[in-house]
């Protein structure tokens, strides 16, 4: 069967997305333009604008993908059958880590990317951050219903379990933190979370 107008138009776009990622990897977002992409495409910069109206365009989808990825990856680590509150928390915290690490060594322009976010696309991130606040919630709440947590605030505590551990998932935190095992320093924090939210049920909780 032949593929639509649309399929041809997503497969391209697809096609785009993935020329602009290893150029941001390799060169960085600054330094890539929109001739760069299309070159890479084996199209024409004018056709590229068919399919994006600017670099800031790509660079958004580029990060939405990203994010997705991470929260997937997220959301599996925590599915795994049999895992009490605690162990679904560590879990979550040790994937999005691991998660961030690697894509810090595999992107050396990553920073550029952040700037980028943070300066035009502040929306994106604070999608992310409603996902990552969603996910660590129903964690919380499974930990409620559980007797595993004493949580007045299921919202207002889960914002704050993020504060807790943004030096696990922030890149330019990360950058600066050299060969730091952070194994060892997530199941640390965790530890002193866990004892907190569990109030005076901190003995055995699991």
């Amino acid at each position: 069967m032949s593929k639509t107008a649309a399929d041809l138009a997503e497969d391209t776009q697809a096609q785009i997305l993935e020329a602009a990622t290893e150029r941001f990897r390799h060169y960085g977002y600054r330094k890539t333009t929109m001739a760069d992409v299309a070159g890479d495409c084996a199209m024409s910069a004018g056709n590229l604008y068919r399919y994006f109206e600017s670099k800031s365009d790509i660079g958004a989808a580029v990060s939405v993908a990203w994010f997705a990825a991470l929260h997937q990856t997220a959301r599996a680590a925590i599915a795994q059958p049999g895992l009490s509150p605690r162990q679904k928390l560590e879990a979550y915290v040790l994937a999005v880590n691991r998660f961030t690490v690697e894509s810090l060594r595999n992107t050396p322009h990553i920073q550029e990317m952040v700037d980028f976010l943070c300066e035009e696309r502040r929306d994106l991130v604070e999608q992310h951050l409603d996902s990552c606040h969603e996910i660590v919630a129903a964690i919380l709440e499974d930990g409620v219903k559980r007797g595993s947590f004493e949580i007045a605030d299921i919202g207002t505590s889960a914002r704050a379990v993020l504060n807790a551990i943004l030096r696990f998932e922030y890149p330019p935190l990360l950058a600066l933190s050299g060969e730091t095992n952070f194994d060892e320093e997530v199941r640390a924090v965790v530890s002193l979370i866990v004892e907190g939210l569990a109030g005076g049920r901190s003995r055995g909780v699991t």
